[in-house]
């Protein structure tokens, strides 16, 4: 068992892509989609939207595990994390804004809700897009409403490197009863209420921060793997994670959200903990390893081909807009990825790598002259 530990905390720190999270993304964007889809079907039993609670639990973990992996080689350069983070999230965001602006202003698309998107455009605009939660009806929500999710990542980012690797820098001992603490206070805070719409997600957001140094160190990684680390388990796990989207009682807001996600993060545990095995090589194959690469550009923009699916003909089956709405959702979403995401993701990365250099070389010539 000890050996097996070993290789499994080995590989898992060895790993550059944790090809199984992209895995999970494409079950997270596949459950979104299936949340929105309006026509009737056996789809309309899943809790789609819930699948943005694992999209949280991900963004925790992956973003932790980079600055953890950083900071092991020296201090984390902020800046350089900004930039990249700004020219991964924020190029396809304003692309698919700047379309919505056109489409409702100048075309004269969706008139009964061109009120609502004037109210929540400032927040868009102003990086509070979760503003949406506070104000939508479920009847008549707001163009682009979807984008929600991006205003609390974008705040995880802003808070989280400053405070957990320049003001507390990794202290653990500080760090996981802070956040525990803080989990607690946003589970309660506005409960039943909208407001709990926009704090609960940050505990799963931190949910993934604490598997993320759980597994990082080699202690609590050999911990993790005895409690979690069978192949069984994964299973169990990953099972019962896909099993309960039918359960009413897992959408924001509801009793069981959070414990929700919770049990996204075990099953993340599970997976790099357990030796390799199906599961893992499951959620490692290429229709799902491109599905969630192109996910981010196909939660943006998913919406514009289930609006236009809205309109076919009466004569059309109910029933077609699934698949056909989902080819179309994926090549418009590989559309955006190759003309949009990619390349100016590549392009924050060479700036950050440049800012980066710079820093090495200022710090080698303050060395040299002390």
């Amino acid at each position: 068992m000890r050996n097996t530990v070993e290789r499994s905390y080995d590989s898992f720190r060895s790993t550059k892509r944790l090809l199984p999270l992209d895995g999970l993304r494409a079950i997270a964007i596949l459950l979104v989609f299936t949340g929105h889809v309006k026509a009737p079907g056996p789809w309309n039993a899943i809790q789609g939207g819930v699948g943005v609670t694992l999209f949280f639990v991900i963004s925790g973990f992956i973003i932790t595990t980079l600055l953890l992996r950083e900071s092991d080689t020296g201090p984390v350069d902020s800046g350089a994390f900004y930039i990249r983070r700004a020219f991964r999230i924020l190029p396809v965001y304003l692309f698919v804004l700047a379309v919505y602006c056109v489409l409702i202003f100048v075309v004269g698309a969706q008139p009964d809700r061109r009120e609502e998107f004037v109210h929540a455009l400032p927040g868009y605009l102003l990086g509070f897009p979760e503003i949406v939660q506070l104000t939508n009806t479920l009847d008549n929500p707001a163009p682009f409403s979807g984008a929600w999710s991006i205003g609390i990542e974008d705040k995880f980012y802003l808070v989280w490197p400053v405070v957990g690797f320049l003001l507390l820098r990794r202290r653990w001992s500080v760090l996981v009863p802070l956040l525990l603490v803080a989990g607690g206070v946003l589970t309660v805070v506005g409960f039943g209420t909208p407001l709990a719409r926009v704090t609960q997600p940050y505990v799963h957001i931190i949910l993934g921060v604490l598997v993320a140094a759980g597994l990082h160190y080699r202690g609590s990684f050999t911990v993790l793997a005895r409690l979690l680390g069978r192949r069984w388990m994964t299973w169990v796990l990953l099972g019962t994670s896909l099993a309960m989207v039918l359960s009413p009682a897992i959408p924001i807001g509801a009793a069981w959200y959070v414990p929700y996600g919770l049990l996204w993060a075990l099953t993340i545990v599970s997976l790099f903990t357990a030796p390799a095995g199906a599961a893992a090589a499951l959620l490692s194959v290429r229709p799902l390893l491109f599905i969630g690469m192109v996910s981010y550009s196909f939660y943006l923009t998913h919406a514009f081909v289930l609006n236009a699916l809205e309109k076919l003909p009466a004569a059309v089956p109910p029933w077609v807009q699934y698949p056909l709405g989902l080819a179309g959702a994926l090549v418009l979403a590989w559309i955006s990825y190759r003309l949009v995401e990619a390349p100016l993701n590549r392009w924050g990365h060479r700036l950050a790598g440049r800012r980066a250099e710079r820093t090495r070389r200022a710090v080698a010539a303050t060395a040299t002259r002390d």
